[in-house]
């Protein structure tokens, strides 16, 4: 038995040892790939392997070609999410000590260290470039940094992006809404987030319904994402269990839920709050509506959540499923309409307001709704919430606004105007919510949304700034393409995005201290001081050393002796370093390819096409992205909070590296989602044990120009299709198509080879399987590397099995033809079997076989080329011997074109048969007799090209 860990452990060593992965400058061609580097508050797990083998694969499958590869690696630790779990330690946390105690295993002694963030950040840098090295990345370490000022040659590059940036005015100041955590008091981006982290921000419109209370107006101000239906209001709804508050709000007296007055006290609003009472106390009462001046009676309503928007809701029957369900439920409430004292004709006399004029519908759409999907009553939320989004859907789209002085517009225009039109007199206002209530920071808070003033931003919504990122989109591959679309709408809606914080690891903006540059903000061109980090890095340049004009002068100018020669005498670095470091940009860049998964296409993806579309030559744009899915763990997502977690470095002690990497590379392809499955794993592991076996037994074999049989040509033309078939998924990223062709396929072909070849010990045979280790051994590198280069030794390979010449197809094995006689011998057989199961001939002794007769042969060549009846008869009937076959021609023409039998290639179906008789008849377990003169059964005239027939007795 093979000690894998200590051929994974041999392999990395001698990796190291050699440099093997540390390219430098030369004639070859450059491949440059870079994965968005971890964020470090914790082990990676198995969903995030998926997303740091891909580049490794295609890193490994380039060297291969013979391009100059490198793939850098470097460490993300920006940001509050850190501190956030450094204050939970220290303030004793049951959830956090048990995730970090028992789901990433951190003894004892180490996790009480973790009070102070920089600890976290060092452990965890430590054990994630472990993992990387365990797994066997083919990583240039030289070129490793991380973020944050804890690492100040990286911050000065920062601090650089965001001068220029603020130079060219895409840095701005000013005010917008965040996420923000009122208790920690710092905005939140996505990687401060721990729940609802894809949560949608929506603008509430607040329209002031007037109560008079003691001769005061008071407003109720009714929250609604449709301000256009407030013609249509019948009635508000209240809860009346909820507590609600009288509170002036910017001098104007709102009645609004208690949760609402909170939110809305960091958006702007100056509250004050005067009394706290139960919504019970309003049920009963008539409102103003402050468009129309009607006066609407305030309905009980226990659906009414004060924890959404304002907790003050109108009633819009006629367009709105759910209010028409409440009010015909309300109806049928005796009991809660006496409680509260409300006359049930009330109810009864309620007309609905017909606004929209929908194709489809009558003049109340939401009654039609409701009537089609059956909707019973308020208890039938899957199918109300179904109602509501057709409902909702269809009139944005479609509908027609019938009310003046808007009658005849579009409801999408309507809904605009009119909320434009209530805010201008005064009469409506706006609050921002998440469309989802639990929004979690990363600190165990739960998040509001925040007006912010003086913050700032970058400004993605700058138009000019847009077309240039969508040139550069056009110009880029995305794999898979499908995502294209979507890069294209972030670009359209990306606008201001709050780029720095008060609190957190980073970067301090360079022009104002106290603000710290967020996560998602200085990871955007850092690809480009990979190129440069190892100069860095071998020559201890100082963060004082490294001035703007030394990144303007690497990254933006020509090259410049006289510029070299005045930047070293400002600075202290050695020109030639300068040099070093302009060439290696100039050499590496630009990017060929970003990588990451899907979940960053939202920010970070294309933040990062924005940005260097912003700060770079077009010649420096970056050239591709490809994105991946997610992973499960036995059908479930995910998750640290259950413990329902595979730490990647555990499912690498407990499988090997390549078992794994092989494992997730074979699941998915592009940006679909795999499942981890123990079982799974350790059938392929078995897999992989039976691979090493077969080579190190052919590496006993030697090469031979012998005469090859069919069989063994075959298997060569199938080793000619894997590589073919797997170099071109891999130049696409598809890895498990190329995994399908690298491993599986050709695992099969041998099989199916090993079989055909069953007692002959020849040269011919011993050859062949010599040829096809050399090239499985190399095709399967970039997955399974270690396992490789073990063989590769065994095989005599000369250096490293990395460093080998990625194989490509002999043209003198290409045959198709001995392709289709080899599918053609595998029907056969499994047509046998079939025929002796269902006619349950188990004690048959021998099978007659009728292959196709000549003419039959010539008729399929005609109607593959023609395609049609008319044109293949007329063709055919040219020939007199045709034409004395007249019906039978007729008739073959017409099944092979109902069959649709186009696909036509010749064989000499008899050689074949005829080479493969022994084969045949062992697999079977009857003797075959070929084209015999007798025709048994009359079955001779059955047989077609392709399909012989067959009579077993």
């Amino acid at each position: 038995m093979v000690d894998w860990k200590a051929v994974e452990e041999k392999w990395q060593k001698k990796w190291s040892e050699e440099k093997v992965f540390e390219p430098q400058i030369d004639e070859r061609p450059k491949f440059f790939i870079t994965v968005a580097f971890p964020y470090l508050s914790g082990h990676l797990h198995v969903g995030h392997a998926r997303t740091y083998t891909i580049p490794d694969v295609i890193a490994r499958f380039k060297r291969m070609q013979g391009y100059n590869v490198l793939f850098p690696m470097g460490w993300h630790i920006t940001g509050s999410p850190i501190v956030g779990i450094a204050e939970r330690i220290k303030n004793r946390d049951p959830k956090t000590i048990w995730i970090y105690k028992d789901v990433y295993k951190v003894p004892e002694d180490i996790l009480w260290t973790f009070e102070d963030p920089k600890n976290i950040v060092k452990y965890f840098m430590k054990t994630a470039r472990e993992t990387f090295e365990k797994a066997g990345f083919s990583v240039d370490w030289t070129r490793e940094f991380h973020t944050t000022n804890l690492f100040p040659p990286f911050s000065k590059f920062i601090e650089w992006q965001f001068l220029t940036l603020k130079e060219k005015g895409l840095v701005v100041r000013g005010t917008h809404r965040v996420r923000w955590d009122p208790v920690v008091g710092t905005a939140l981006g996505d990687h401060d987030i721990m729940e609802g982290e894809d949560v949608q921000i929506l603008e509430y419109i607040l329209i002031k319904f007037i109560l008079e209370e003691n001769g005061e107006e008071v407003y109720l101000p009714a929250a609604t994402l449709r301000p256009e239906t407030v013609y249509g209001v019948t009635n508000m709804w209240l809860n009346p269990e909820a507590t609600y508050v009288k509170a002036k709000v910017d001098g104007e007296t709102w009645i609004i839920s208690k949760e609402a007055a909170y939110k809305l006290s960091f958006q702007d609003k100056e509250i004050e709050v005067i009394e706290e009472f139960k919504g019970e106390k309003l049920i009963g009462k008539w409102v103003k509506n402050p468009v129309t001046g009607d006066e609407v009676i305030i309905f009980p309503a226990a659906f009414v959540d004060p924890d959404n928007a304002t907790g003050v809701v109108m009633s819009v029957p006629s367009h709105a499923p759910f209010d028409h369900v409440a009010l015909e439920d309300l109806k049928k409430n005796t009991e809660l309409l006496l409680k509260y004292d409300i006359d049930p004709r009330i109810l009864e006399e309620i007309a609905y307001v017909s606004l929209v004029e929908l194709e489809g519908y009558g003049e109340f759409p939401a009654v039609e709704e409701v009537e089609k999907l059956g909707v019973k009553d308020q208890k039938d939320e899957e199918k109300l919430e179904q109602a509501t989004k057709n409902i909702y859907k269809a009139e944005f789209h479609k509908g027609v606004f019938k009310i003046e002085p808007y009658k005849g517009k579009p409801v999408r225009e309507v809904k605009e105007l009119i909320a434009k039109d209530m805010k201008e007199k005064g009469i409506a206002d706006v609050m921002h919510e998440f469309a989802e209530k639990n929004v979690i920071s990363r600190f165990g808070n739960r998040a509001v949304i925040k007006i912010l003033h003086d913050q700032w931003f970058i400004d993605y919504g700058n138009p000019e700034w847009k077309e240039k990122a969508r040139e550069a989109l056009a110009n880029m591959t995305i794999y898979p393409e499908s995502r294209r679309n979507q890069f294209e709408a972030v670009i359209e809606w990306l606008d201001k995005k709050a780029c720095a914080r008060k609190v957190g690891l980073g970067t301090p903006l360079p022009w104002d201290k106290e603000w710290v540059i967020e996560s998602l903000s200085d990871s955007t061109i850092y690809m480009a001081y990979y190129t440069i980090s190892r100069a860095i890095n071998k020559h201890g340049i100082k963060e004082e050393q490294l001035i703007p004009e030394v990144f303007d002068y690497i990254f933006l100018e020509e090259r410049s002796e006289e510029k070299e020669r005045e930047l070293s005498e400002k600075t202290g670095i050695p020109k030639e370093v300068l040099r070093e470091m302009k060439e290696e940009f100039e050499y590496w860049y630009p990017l060929d390819w970003r990588c990451s998964a899907k979940d960053l296409i939202p920010n970070h993806l294309t933040f990062f096409i924005f940005n260097h579309v912003a700060i770079f030559r077009k010649e420096h744009w970056p050239k591709g992205i490809a994105v991946n899915g997610f992973g499960t763990l036995e059908g479930t997502k995910m998750s640290k909070s259950k413990g329902n977690v595979l730490n990647f470095i555990d499912a690498i002690e407990e499988n090997g590296a390549d078992v794994v990497r092989l494992y997730i590379m074979g699941l998915a392809e592009h940006d679909s989602d795999f499942d981890w499955r123990r079982a799974e794993v350790g059938k392929l592991k078995k897999q992989l044990e039976r691979f090493y076996e077969l080579i190190s037994e052919f590496a006993q074999y030697e090469e031979k120009d012998v005469e090859l049989m069919d069989i063994d040509k075959w298997l060569l033309h199938r080793l000619n299709k894997a590589i073919q078939e797997s170099t071109k998924a891999l130049e696409e990223f598809r890895t498990r198509t190329a995994v399908q062709w690298a491993f599986y396929n050709i695992q099969n072909d041998l099989k199916w080879y090993l079989r055909r070849t069953e007692g002959r010990d020849d040269e011919a045979k011993r050859s062949t399987l010599r040829k096809l280790a050399e090239i499985w051994v190399r095709l399967m590198a970039p997955f399974t590397p270690h396992i490789a280069e073990e063989l590769w030794e065994k095989l005599g390979g000369e250096g490293f099995v990395s460093l080998a010449k990625w194989p490509e197809p002999r043209e003198e094995w290409w045959n198709e033809t001995i392709e289709l006689e080899e599918n053609h011998i595998k029907a056969l057989i499994e047509d046998i079997k079939e025929i002796i199961k269902v006619a349950k001939l188990e004690d048959a002794k021998r099978a007659y076989i009728y292959t196709a007769e000549e003419w039959k042969w010539k008729v399929a060549q005609v109607v593959a080329e023609k395609r049609d009846f008319k044109a293949s008869m007329s063709e055919i009937m040219k020939d007199p011997e045709m034409r004395k076959r007249g019906k039978e021609v007729s008739k073959l023409i017409q099944k092979l074109i109902k069959d649709r039998a186009f696909d036509f290639k010749r064989i000499d179906e008899e050689k074949a048969l005829k080479q493969a008789k022994d084969f045949i008849e062992s697999e079977i377990g009857l003797e075959i007799i070929i084209n015999p003169d007798e025709d048994k059964g009359g079955k001779k005239r059955q047989a077609m090209p392709m399909k012989p027939a067959v009579f077993i007795e």
